[in-house]
This record gives structure tokens, C-alpha cells and sequence, in this order.
């Protein structure tokens, strides 16, 4: 018998998110969406039946909170989170010319929401006492920086390095912690009028797969070369030892 999950995406109305979130409400879990788009919720609610949306902007700290507030109400039992919610502005170093507020929207979408919504979720999947998992997505760019999108690169390095540490915190609890790595993907994340990577549809199979089996580093194509994989072994293994000699207190 199949054990159906309850299921929190943000980000879901397009791209990784949707393809996830439509894979997870076909295989008769309870899934919830966030986006910023009204009319792109409707419209992903409306392609996935059964799918439940919320609007709700990652970057900001208010949502955040309201929407912890909404899956208290509406997904007591949640046991997956997916943090896939993000945006990349392509332009480099030299020529950004952006206002600080929209570069710190940016950082915030891509490392500030996913901090502090698994700070506000994880109190709520502890107390339930089902196993659980948290998914936070990052990318490829966070172990080589790309300099066509140096913001995107570090907050996404910066999440690898959360996500290492999180892991360490929830490791004796029911609550696994996984880092989904992509590669470039064909998701328009960039906005660009023609999005380039890897096929989605076998991306989002293949990371539908890794989340399931509960892989601790759930890569795809460039992300999953063995020179990659080396290196995050590597990291693990000094992760380990140093963390070893500084103890802290854990979950």
C-alpha cells in the first residue's frame, strides 16, 4: 500500500516545480503550490486537479509567515517540502545596473525564503512525528559560479552550504534533508525567450525518483558527472571531521 504525502512546493506554478508538484498529485499525494500569479495558480490548479494553490512571494518575510500560518491550517501533516522558489537575473558584475531593492529581492527569493520558511516549518513536521523530508533546490552554479548570473551562483552556494548543515542539525530526527542540484534546465528560469538546458520532463522524472528514494544529493546530467560527485563527497567527508571537533546543539 502506497503512503500518500502531504506536500508544500513553492515556486510551483511552471517550470521544476510544476512538473514535480503534477508527479506527486498523480501518485495521489495532498500537494500545495505557491506563486506570486494569481492567474498562474488558477491556471496550474486548473491543468492538476486536486492541486491546492496559495499566492505567496518567497522573498518576503511577511508571506512566509502567513503562509506557515496557512499550512498549520491546511497541511498539519506535512512531511515534504519542496524549496524550489527562485529567481536569476542574468547580468553580469559590471554591467549591473539593477536597483539594490531588486538585487535583494533576488537573494532573498533564493536564500533568505527557503532559511526562514524551513525555520518556521520544521516545528510543525517535528510534532506530527511522521518521517519527513525537506528539499532544498539549488544548482550546479552553486559549486561553479557562473558569471553571466553572480547573485543566483552565491545564494545558491550559499543554500549548499545551508543545506550540509541542516542536514547535520535534523540528522537524528524522522526529518531527512535533501539537495536537489540541477543543471541547466529548459525551465525559462532566466526569462529568456528561449530557454536552453536539459529536457525537463527527464529532469523532473529523474528528480521525482532521486526525492523518493530519499537520495541525500539528487543530481541530473553536468550535476551528476563522477568529477562532481568526487567533490561532494569530498565536502562531506571534511564536513564530517570538522563538525566533529566543534559539536553544537542539534534537533
Amino acid at each position: 500500500m502506497t503512503t500518500r504525502r502531504t506536500v508544500l512546493i513553492t515556486g510551483g506554478t511552471r517550470g521544476i516545480g510544476n512538473g514535480l508538484a503534477r508527479r506527486f498529485a498523480a501518485r495521489g499525494d495532498r500537494v500545495m503550490i505557491t506563486g506570486r500569479d494569481r492567474r498562474r495558480l488558477a491556471e496550474a490548479g486548473r491543468q492538476t486537479p486536486g492541486l491546492l494553490t496559495a499566492q505567496s512571494d518567497i522573498s518576503s518575510p511577511r508571506d512566509r509567515e502567513q503562509l506557515a500560518t496557512h499550512v498549520v491550517e491546511q497541511l498539519p501533516t506535512l512531511d515534504l517540502l519542496i524549496n524550489n522558489a527562485g529567481v536569476q537575473r542574468r547580468v553580469s558584475l559590471a554591467d549591473d545596473d539593477a536597483s539594490w531593492p531588486e538585487r535583494q529581492a533576488e537573494l532573498d527569493a533564493l536564500l533568505s525564503g527557503p532559511v526562514h520558511l524551513n525555520h518556521l516549518l520544521i516545528p510543525i513536521m517535528l510534532n506530527h512525528g511522521n518521517t519527513a523530508t525537506i528539499v532544498n533546490v539549488t544548482s550546479g552554479g552553486a559549486l561553479i559560479p557562473q558569471p553571466f548570473a553572480p547573485l543566483y551562483s552565491a545564494a545558491k552556494a550559499a543554500l549548499h552550504s545551508y543545506t550540509m548543515t541542516l542536514r547535520h542539525a535534523l540528522a537524528d530526527t524522522a526529518i531527512d534533508v535533501l539537495e536537489l542540484m540541477p543543471p541547466a534546465v529548459a525551465t525559462g528560469l532566466s526569462g529568456s525567450p528561449t530557454p536552453h538546458g536539459a529536457d525537463i520532463n527527464a529532469f523532473c522524472d529523474a528528480a521525482f525518483a532521486g526525492i523518493q528514494a530519499r537520495q541525500p544529493v539528487v543530481s541530473f546530467g553536468s550535476t551528476a558527472t563522477d568529477q562532481v560527485q568526487q567533490r561532494l563527497r569530498s565536502e562531506q567527508d571534511m564536513f564530517e571531521t570538522n563538525s566533529a571537533r566543534f559539536p553544537v546543539i542539534v534537533y
